[in-house]
């Protein structure tokens, strides 16, 4: 684990303190290690210090992290539903599949060794890489899933995803909005911005959600 994550925790969980109360009122407390242990169980995987450590901090970060954070329950659910789709003939076609920066990911629908951590809940999801392609870094953070044809690489690892993520909170490239939705009356979510200030209310890709990261423009 890096050294400087107990930090960014602690500046990430300030920050929605005193901006989003509603998020910060959803964090639970962290998952025990033989819990992300039954993960590399069942993905044959041995996960990053970065991601185990995000998970012993808060087994559910709620949407503190721009999407929904994934239970390490519904991660499980969400691998193996993969899984059963595995060996469809679909699966493994790289035919309209793309990585930026090229040669990065896997240009395929399924790859096993993708663990998602945030979900969009229409089937796609941000996760670890730990099967990248041959220019990519194994633990890199991606965008897949389901509508992701074009998978984009945010960070090199879930650390640096975390950095850029509380530097853009603290530096007020974020819009927090208090949801109009009478099934979820006191609920909050978090808008990231681009470098012109604007917030992205609907998208064509998953990355757009992350402005400047990675390999995704800052438009």
């Amino acid at each position: 684990m890096s050294s400087g994550l107990p930090s960014l925790f602690e500046r990430l969980e300030r920050w929605l303190a005193a901006h989003a109360p509603r998020i910060y009122s959803e964090l639970t407390p962290g998952v025990k290690n033989s819990e992300l242990d039954e993960l590399e169980a069942l993905t044959g995987q041995t996960l990053p210090p970065d991601f185990r450590a995000l998970y012993r901090r808060h087994g559910d970060w709620g949407r503190a992290l721009r999407l929904t954070h994934m239970p390490l329950m519904q991660v499980h659910r969400d691998w193996l539903m993969w899984e059963s789709l595995s060996g469809e003939d679909f699966a493994s076609t790289m035919e309209g599949h793309a990585s930026f920066p090229a040669g990065a990911i896997t240009p395929r629908y399924i790859n096993l060794g993708w663990i998602p951590f945030l979900t969009d809940y229409g089937g796609n999801a941000v996760g670890i890489d730990l099967a990248p392609a041959p220019s990519g870094v194994r633990g890199q953070v991606i965008t897949f899933g389901r509508d992701e044809r074009e998978k984009y690489v945010l960070a090199a690892s879930l650390g640096d995803f975390l950095h850029e993520y509380v530097e853009r909170l603290e530096a007020g490239r974020i819009k927090v909005i208090d949801e109009d939705d009478p099934n979820f009356p006191s609920s909050q979510r978090l808008e990231l911005t681009n470098a012109a200030g604007e917030g992205v209310d609907e998208y064509l890709r998953l990355a757009e959600l992350f402005p400047g990261f990675g390999a995704v423009p800052n438009r």
